[in-house]
């Protein structure tokens, strides 16, 4: 029969496995320590978002280029603002007048219209007479009412719309002449306008000054600072001046491309022309052979 002898623990390995467990203790921990410190912060939204409304609400200080740039463009805005108001004001001198010739034409118009309205009015009455009531005028009068009726509700979305269309008025409008000395006044102040804090709203002269200058000098903001300063103050007419100088990069491009293709053509019509020349030259030469050799049998 078997019997379990009892094991006789040996201290040794139990020493051993608790220096290993002690030093394995000890290697995650500094591991830990050296990951903490290696780690960069992480930065707080709540002080980023701080940080940036702090700048946004200070304003900024203008570069020497950018002053120099917007100083290199103040003569070239006031010639094309200037220019501007010449050709709005011819505009409007003019629609002025073919208003006061269309006025006119329709006053005679209407007085002619009038005068036979009233002599049409006269003959009806005198040559009306009652209808009776099974007549068929007067049941084709009821169906007419029908359509009438049908054609009213299939043209309320037109009228609507017309409704619309009459609030927006045509008329021309007279444009606002400034002085050379309100042109420099308005550019500069809006040029300072563009450096004050991101909080401060443009005002509304700012504004369409602002789009003035970008519809007449776009190149004004080519400069980086301008146009992010721009960019800051107000980013849907950002986005306008960029769709702006889009359309300019696409229309000079077409008018390259078609100075290309017209050189071209024309490179080709030299060629053709010269071949056309050397031919009839040809033509020519043997013209003057066989008259060479008619007169020789001759």
């Amino acid at each position: 029969m078997l019997r379990l002898l009892p094991v006789k623990p040996n201290i040794d390995t139990f020493a051993s496995s608790a220096l290993a467990a002690v030093a394995l203790t000890g290697v995650l921990f500094l591991t830990g320590c050296q990951q903490q410190a290696d780690a960069p912060p992480v930065p707080d939204e709540a002080q980023t978002t701080e940080k940036t409304s702090e700048e946004d609400s200070q304003p900024m200080q203008q570069s020497d280029s950018a002053a120099a740039r917007i100083e290199q463009f103040q003569p070239i805005y006031v010639a094309q603002a200037q220019g501007l108001q010449r050709r709005l004001q011819a505009e409007y001198e003019s629609l002025q007048a073919a208003d006061a010739s269309d006025s006119e034409e329709s006053l005679l118009l209407n007085g002619a219209t009038n005068d036979s309205a009233t002599l049409t009015e006269n003959e009806n009455s005198a040559n009306s007479e009652p209808l009776p009531t099974d007549s068929p005028v007067e049941a084709n009068a009821t169906s007419e009412e029908g359509s009438d009726a049908e054609m009213n509700t299939s043209t309320e979305v037109g009228e609507r719309d017309l409704t619309v269309l009459k609030r927006i008025s045509l008329e021309p409008r007279k444009p606002i002449i400034l002085t050379e000395e309100q042109i420099i006044e308005r550019y500069q102040q809006t040029m300072a306008a563009l450096y004050q804090p991101v909080t401060t709203p443009l005002s509304a002269e700012d504004s369409d000054t602002l789009i003035n200058i970008a519809t007449l000098i776009p190149q004004l903001f080519e400069h980086a600072e301008i146009a992010g300063r721009v960019s800051a103050k107000s980013p849907a007419l950002a986005r306008l001046i960029i769709q702006h100088q889009v359309w300019e990069q696409i229309e000079a491009q077409q008018v390259v491309d078609m100075q290309q293709m017209k050189q071209q053509q024309q490179q080709e019509f030299e060629t053709l022309m010269a071949k056309f020349n050397d031919t009839i030259k040809g033509y020519d030469e043997q013209i003057a052979k066989y008259e060479q050799t008619l007169k020789e049998f001759q």
